[in-house]
């Protein structure tokens, strides 16, 4: 067999492998791609438009997609870039291919060689040998006259445009893509990209008067199904969509009714029927399956699930009447589950540690293809009689929530949503050790000179700490599917708080190897502040109803404060009040010990009010807002009058701060990435 020699590895182009002694790997067709093209153009400076044109045939990438298919072929030749043998980086010009290369052939030893004039000794054996011989000759032709399995790893960029992709919707019969684009600008608007086209023409914005599009579920020929507003009225629409306008026609049939909270919703064209994972009001997240017409004849489904279990997705596929229904733990389990609507029966299909997100059928109806939390940069199908999933794309960017089929079959279509998060100082401090990845709510450290942060720069959502002049360490690790949202850190620096998917509390010791206790909630967890050393407060909203709960480090409850009050935090200046806000957003400051006595609000005193905020800090009688709308940064003095303005400064912050001496510790956007993709299937 021939074969390329490449320093010290073996190319086999027959069989795409790449092997050095014992070690073999199997390049994915990219991969391959690149590596040919570096073998034909040895020890020349290659320029990323270059390997543009000939990787990506003309398709517009951006730089970090060569960056990162460049950086995986290196990792496959175990190549230092600081010193390279096989792939140099030549700074603002591209790359060259230096290792030596030649060609060769796979020596066969004599022994194996037999005499073409070798005659057998019994003519039974010669019958025996063409037997077998047919036998085996049969077999192959069997086994290469079936369809060959599609080989994925390559994806396409459908949306070269600045915002955020949601909901993409395949129109077959037009061979387009529909999706919403959010920007601060312009909210959602409705965009159309051309997925059988060459990837050079750009999508185009669709004119869409008197609409607020919310969810798009689904299209029935040249008619788009979505939900929003129109005129005002929220309900669910079908329109026509003109693509040779660019228009979205008024509906022309209409349900207003949003009565329900919908989570996730898909239209079935065959049946012209919708259906939703959706919830009263007052039960928060804990969904139930619905149905509903354009009449208005809206049926809840009954399943059957046990009550740690959540219903989060679900699919329609057009060749069957059965659904696919994706559940979730509090604890980050998933559950797949197949449900025929008309006699209700579910069947357990897949059951996975992890949270699988956005997981729909696959094309012949015997497996699913979805995203999962670690890493959230990769996309898999499983089988339902395979064990284990198997890798459709990998990209740098997180692969989001939203999966749809592509026509042909083969391919599917899906987003990204991305953003880099970095941590900043308002005055200087010292050098902060950011990724590319969500450096996000940081918690500065009482006794020591040092930041806690959490970030995904490992894949998934960890606890880091940093000191001057180091890099940030990880803490104890927490499970792969954790999904931190925020966390606060106690006075003596020895507990994080911190919130998982707003649904559990983790009470960590920052300085032992353990992941410590855990508090559920079948409410919704949006705020969490420590008290004192021993207690902290959580605010819970649950059936409608806000509360704020107080916990010792046991995690035991030991009072609740009354209905009406959404906020309560310390000062460490004054360690003997406790500050609390309303409904209102009015701050008031009440003695620490009414708070555990039945709190009683003749004892506090009415400071002032606040305007709306997402994050609030007191220290050293100043207080520190995060307005909820604009991300500003609000100061207020704390005086026997009421408060008084101080300053305010827009820093864009909404991913937490943190204040320490005065000095504020904010997370910021530094980059947003967002786009459709589809699949390239060879």
């Amino acid at each position: 067999m021939d074969f390329i020699q490449i320093g010290e590895f073996r190319l086999y182009q027959q069989t795409n492998e790449l092997i050095n002694g014992e070690h073999s790997i199997t390049l994915d067709p990219r991969q391959l791609s690149l590596l040919t093209f570096f073998i034909n153009n040895p020890n020349r400076i290659i320029g990323r438009d270059e390997l543009q044109s000939a990787i990506w045939q003309g398709a517009i990438v951006t730089d970090n997609a060569i960056n990162k298919l460049v950086a995986n072929l290196r990792k496959v030749f175990c190549d230092d870039p600081k010193a390279p043998q096989y792939i140099q980086t030549v700074p603002k010009q591209g790359y060259r291919f230096i290792a030596p290369i030649n060609s060769g052939v796979e020596e066969i030893s004599a022994s194996s060689v037999q005499s073409a004039k070798q005659k057998p000794a019994f003519s039974r054996y010669l019958l025996l040998g063409v037997l077998i011989l047919a036998g085996l000759l049969s077999s192959l032709v069997w086994h290469y006259s079936r369809a060959p399995s599609l080989q994925y790893g390559e994806s396409q960029a459908l949306s070269r445009v600045s915002g955020g992709k949601m909901f993409p919707i395949v129109l077959a019969s037009q061979s387009h893509v529909a999706f919403l684009n959010v920007t601060a600008d312009q909210g959602r608007s409705l965009w159309m990209a051309d997925y059988d086209s060459d990837n050079r023409a750009l999508p185009r914005s669709v004119d869409a008067p008197g609409y607020h599009l919310q969810q798009l579920l689904g299209s029935q020929g040249e008619y788009l199904v979505f939900k929003g507003y129109y005129q005002q009225r929220c309900g669910w629409f079908k329109a026509r969509l003109d693509l040779a306008a660019q228009q979205l026609a008024p509906p022309s049939e209409a349900l207003y009714n949003c009565d329900l909270i919908y989570h996730d919703s898909i239209y079935v064209a065959g049946e012209d029927r919708i259906y939703s994972l959706a919830h009263e009001r007052r039960f928060e997240h804990k969904n139930d399956l619905y149905t509903f017409d354009f009449s208005g004849d809206i049926r809840k489904l009954p399943t059957e699930l046990e009550s740690s279990w959540r219903l989060a997705y679900l699919d329609a596929h057009p060749g069957t009447r059965e659904l696919l229904l994706t559940a979730h733990t509090i604890d980050g389990n998933s559950s797949v589950i197949t449900y025929e609507p008309e006699s209700a029966q579910q069947a357990l299909q897949i059951s996975r540690t992890g949270l699988i997100h956005g997981a729909i059928w696959d094309h012949d109806h015997k497996g699913i293809v979805f995203s999962s939390s670690s890493p959230r940069t990769q996309m898999y199908h499983q089988s339902f009689t395979d064990s284990q999933p198997t890798l459709l794309s990998s990209l740098s960017d997180k692969i989001c929530c939203n999966i749809a089929r592509h026509s042909n079959g083969k391919d599917y279509i899906f987003t990204t949503y991305d953003k880099d998060i970095e941590l900043q100082w308002l005055e200087t401090g010292f050098v902060l050790d950011n990724s590319n990845g969500l450096d996000r709510s940081p918690r500065l450290a009482h006794t020591d000179t040092g930041v806690y942060f959490i970030s995904d720069r490992s894949g998934s959502s960890q606890v880091y700490y940093q000191q001057p002049e180091e890099q940030a360490r990880p803490l104890p690790r927490l499970p792969d599917h954790a999904r931190l949202r925020d966390m606060a850190l106690s006075p003596d620096d020895e507990f994080l708080l911190i919130n998982h998917d707003n649904h559990a509390m983790w009470l960590i010791p920052t300085n032992e190897a353990q992941q410590g206790n855990t508090l559920f909630f079948d409410g919704y967890i949006y705020q969490q502040s420590w008290l004192s050393n021993s207690l902290f407060t959580l605010s819970v909203k649950q059936n409608e109803l806000k509360r704020v709960q107080i916990y010792n480090r046991q995690m035991q409850q030991v009072a609740q404060l009354p209905e009406g009050w959404i906020t309560a935090l310390s000062d460490p200046a004054t360690p003997e009040y406790v500050y609390l806000t309303d409904m209102e957003h009015v701050l008031y400051r009440f003695p620490f010990a009414s708070i555990l006595n039945g709190i009683d609000r003749t004892q506090g005193e009415k400071i002032g009010a606040l305007e709306p905020f997402s994050n609030l800090e007191i220290e050293n009688g100043i207080v520190y807002l995060m307005t909820k709308e604009w991300h500003e940064l609000a100061r207020y003095k704390l005086s026997d009058e009421g408060l008084h303005p101080l300053s305010r400064q827009d820093i864009g912050s909404y991913m937490g701060f943190d204040v320490r001496d005065g000095q504020v510790i904010y997370g910021r956007k530094a980059a947003f990435r967002s786009d459709v993709y589809k699949t390239i299937a060879r």
